[in-house]
């Protein structure tokens, strides 16, 4: 992992902050897989599963997003949208944001889900 002096390569942020953001026009990009993704998510999201790193890479690239408008990637609890935030980065994204415990943290705020 990283040390206490390393710097992320992304910001952690919580759930109220991500609806903030994507109300305001972030991108929401939801990395979990089509099942984890029928059971709820962010109704505003994208679902781009990552499956590995240069598969994730290449399907993020073809969504055609901006580089420069925010971008909050989402999972279960926030592990694997750490990894997508990563990636992004390293693909020259300049606004990335994960969210911190994933759609656990974003139905404990009790913020909707859509099926």
């Amino acid at each position: 992992m990283y040390d206490e002096e390393e710097q992320l390569p992304y910001s952690e942020i919580d759930a109220e902050e991500a609806k903030r953001l994507i109300e305001a026009g972030a991108h929401a990009i939801d990395v979990r897989q089509l099942d984890e993704w029928n059971g709820g998510h962010i109704s505003q999201a994208t679902l781009v599963p990552i499956d590995g790193i240069y598969a994730f890479g290449k399907a993020l690239a073809e969504q055609n997003l901006p580089k420069d408008e925010d971008v909050i990637f989402v999972c279960a609890s926030g592990r694997r949208s750490a990894s997508a935030s990563e990636i992004a980065r390293l693909l020259g994204f300049q606004k990335v944001y994960n969210l911190a415990h994933g759609m656990h943290g974003w139905m404990s705020y009790g913020f909707p889900a859509t099926r």
